[in-house]
C-alpha cells in the first residue's frame, strides 16, 4: 500500500492528512496516525508533489496554496 495525502472537510487548506487505501476496502482511506477511516468521496486528494513534511511541527503542509482575499 502506498501513502495518499488528502484534506477532509473543515481542515485548513494549508495542511493535509496522510493515509492509505486498503486493497480489501478501496472505498475508504485509513489514517496512518489514527485508528480510523474516511470515505474517499468525502475528501480532496492532494498530489504528493505538493506536500512537504515539517519535522519540527510534525505536520504535512500543502505547498503552493492560493488564498482568497477577503
Amino acid at each position: 500500500m502506498k501513502k495518499i495525502y488528502f484534506q477532509p472537510k473543515g481542515i485548513n487548506p494549508k495542511y493535509c492528512e496522510v493515509g492509505m487505501i486498503s486493497e480489501t476496502d478501496p472505498e475508504h482511506i485509513w489514517y496512518l496516525d489514527e485508528p480510523c477511516e474516511i470515505l474517499i468521496s468525502e475528501v480532496k486528494i492532494i498530489p504528493k508533489e505538493k506536500v512537504t513534511y515539517d519535522k519540527k511541527q510534525r505536520l504535512y503542509i500543502v505547498t503552493n496554496v492560493l488564498y482568497k482575499k477577503r
